[in-house]
């Protein structure tokens, strides 16, 4: 079996290799036929300027013009990165295939970027490891056999897959699509009991729209709808019974904390004004400060036409585990995180949302389940649970064993103390891999967001609490303060689910 344990799933998504198949030369275009034409109009119609690959800043769209883009035709084997500003910057949309309306970038394109990617994209891209990892194939609509499998990624060698959004894969476990079967919709990380067991599979074409789907509000994706659909997808998050370090905003540390050069990291981060002698000494301000604390939520588009909605908890202080008698692993500064991934499709000429899976991160590891495994608010609030004194985020309450010590076990434990319902403060924004950076969605982007650190009049943050002191059993006595969203793998990669 080559599913690889869920705990290590930040690591070994971030080398699963892209859904593409790459060539090394770029084709021989027909006489007069460019691989990407603009249009000015919706429908392919209006003032029409073509293109071959290469970047095209605010002035190369001269024929076209500037802001003036509402539809474009892609080549087979071409990608097509619209930028709302000059200079690649600002937000973007990817395109793989002909557009007849480029939706929120209509009229508002002023550079961009087209490539050639090898190929024609498939829908339906399966792997041998679990998640996404080892040998992939990729498949179109229609019948593959023992013999197409056998052929790349292999005969009952299939462990996880990725599915676009309007198709629907069955899996077979015989060839000649005889035996048991399993009908997917939407990615899975691993086929369970399929694992293995896949001698041939169909692909077919479906509407994806279900019960789960949500119409994107005004049919849009505006800065307003984006917010409103982060408001809707906002988590319940549990904080256990006897909880004493709550969240906060991170403004609210502000007044504590002293931004410095961190020699070691070259990088401005922030400690406590009050020296912390002994390491365990617990000042006023770590008990945060739940009543005035947002979650901090992040739309960040993603490959294979997903979106994730990102919910970052921060809290003031983290408190570790005590050890025969010690405390280890405290921390100044905490962020935990729960992600919901969206399938975004368009049916009937209506933009939808489809939520697909949650995951929960847990200090530096994680577990993602489908959308249907998870409790929910009100169908569309998924819950979690923040671990006692600790905040790794849980599924489920309970005793959670995450890590084996030679002298020990380190557990979270989770249960319904007070329920934090994040949706009734949310401070949303849109981050952008490619660049780095984001915007904010009806509210201010923060400048401890930036990314800037060695530069001593910024805000930038690179880490949010004190450095490390001590060891004990291999485990800090007082572990350095963590890196923010901006360093996290939810928002610097396209692909990963974390």
């Amino acid at each position: 079996m080559k599913i690889f344990k869920l705990i290590a799933l930040v690591s070994l998504l971030a080398l699963t290799a892209p859904a593409f198949t790459f060539m090394k030369t770029e084709p021989v275009n027909a006489a007069g036929q460019a691989p990407v034409t603009a249009y000015r109009d919706g429908n392919f119609t209006g003032v029409t300027q073509d293109f071959e690959a290469g970047l095209f800043n605010v002035a190369q769209l001269s024929t076209v013009g500037n802001d003036k883009i509402s539809s474009i035709k892609i080549a087979p084997g071409y990608r097509v990165t619209l930028y709302k500003d000059s200079n690649f910057s600002g937000s973007y949309k990817v395109l793989y295939a002909d557009t007849a309306w480029v939706d929120d970038l209509n009229d508002e394109t002023s550079s961009m970027k087209v490539e050639w990617i090898g190929a024609v994209r498939m829908p339906v891209t399966a792997y041998s490891n679990s998640p996404y990892g080892g040998l992939e194939q990729a498949f179109g609509v229609g019948d593959h056999d023992w013999a197409e499998l056998q052929g790349g990624v292999g005969n009952d060698s299939i462990s996880s897959i990725r599915i676009a959004p309007g198709y629907k894969v069955t899996l077979y476990q015989n060839a000649n699509f005889s035996g048991g079967t399993k009908v997917l919709t939407a990615d899975a990380i691993y086929v369970g009991d399929f694992n293995d067991d896949v001698s041939s599979l169909k692909v077919e074409a479906i509407s994806p729209l279900d019960a789960t789907s949500v119409a994107v509000p005004n049919n849009a994706y505006s800065d307003a709808s984006k917010r409103q659909l982060l408001e809707t997808f906002a988590p319940r998050i549990w904080m256990a019974q006897g909880e004493a370090y709550f969240p906060s905003s991170v403004e609210f540390t502000f007044p504590h904390v002293d931004r410095y050069l961190n020699s070691s990291s070259g990088k401005y981060e922030i400690k406590t004004k009050t020296t912390l002698d002994p390491y365990t000494l617990k000042l006023p301000y770590f008990s945060g400060d739940l009543a005035n604390a947002p979650i901090y939520a992040f739309w960040v588009e993603k490959d294979y036409n997903n979106v994730d909605m990102v919910f970052f908890q921060f809290s003031p202080y983290d408190l570790g585990k005590t050890v025969f008698g010690n405390e280890v692993g405290d921390h100044v500064g905490d962020w935990e995180r729960i992600t919901v991934r969206f399938a975004k499709f368009v049916d009937n000429n209506t933009n939808y949302l489809k939520p697909v899976q949650v995951f929960y991160g847990a200090h530096s590891f994680g577990t993602a389940y489908s959308w249907d495994e998870v409790t929910k608010v009100n169908q569309t609030h998924p819950v979690g649970y923040t671990a006692f004194g600790s905040h790794g985020m849980w599924k489920d309450p309970g005793t959670h064993v995450y890590q084996e010590l030679v002298v020990t076990q380190l557990t979270d434990v989770t249960n319904q103390g007070t329920a934090w319902d994040t949706w009734n403060n949310v401070q949303a924004f849109q981050y952008y891999p490619h660049l780095s950076t984001g915007n904010g969605l009806g509210n201010p982007w923060p400048t401890w967001l930036d990314k800037d650190y060695t530069n001593p009049n910024s805000n930038a943050v690179y880490r949010f609490g004190n450095p490390a002191q001590g060891s004990y059993f291999g485990q800090p006595l007082l572990a350095g303060g963590p890196t923010g969203p901006q360093e996290k793998g939810a928002l610097t990669n396209d692909v990963v689910l974390d």
